[in-house]
């Protein structure tokens, strides 16, 4: 099981075995982490990258006293607060655990630490940087040009028990509609 994030990497671009024996000895876990609790608050420093083994995870950011779900992070996902993991800037962000979880935890000192020894992990964290542009670009463009019925279908074909996972505020925020809206929508699927 300690391996199943090199595996994961090795889904984006080829790592040698020395790589996987460093980041294998930088990982924290796997590790439960129970619903509820929360890895990062906006306006702390993020200092950590996780890899979601099992359940699921959630960004979001506050608008008005309201929660905006950003993104929902089910396993096989990793999960960086880009902005302020490199910048290490305040995040704007929370990362909270949405069902009772298994993560892997990889500090950022750790990681930096490896890229002296392993070039190779530049072209890694390169696809893993690509690969989430284009999941952000994809939101941002659902967004823009589907209606609400359109982008919660879009929802659904990723992730077909979104409503077992998640609550529906939860969902509403991240399809950019309002409670009610969104019940009414599912109503008439």
């Amino acid at each position: 099981m300690g391996n199943i994030y090199t595996n994961y990497l090795e889904t984006l671009a080829p790592i040698s075995e020395g790589l996987k024996e460093a980041l294998v000895q930088c990982m924290v876990g796997p590790y439960p982490v129970k619903k509820g609790t929360i890895l990062l608050r906006e306006g702390e420093v993020s200092d950590r990258a996780y890899f979601v083994v099992k359940g699921m995870l959630r960004l979001y950011y506050t608008v008005k006293k309201k929660q905006v779900t950003s993104r929902f992070l089910p396993e096989y996902s990793t999960v960086i607060p880009y902005y302020s993991y490199f910048s290490q800037q305040p995040s704007y962000e929370s990362l909270d655990v949405l069902e009772d979880s298994e993560l892997i935890m990889v500090t950022r000192a750790d990681f930096e630490g490896l890229y002296a020894f392993f070039p190779e992990l530049h072209n890694l964290m390169r696809q893993q940087l690509a690969k989430s542009v284009v999941w952000s670009d994809e939101r941002s463009m659902m967004l823009r040009k589907l209606s609400a019925k359109e982008r919660l279908e879009a929802l659904l074909q990723k992730f077909p028990d979104i409503f077992l996972r998640a609550s529906v505020e939860q969902i509403a925020s991240f399809l950019g509609v309002s409670r009610e809206t969104l019940s009414r929508i599912r109503s008439h699927r």
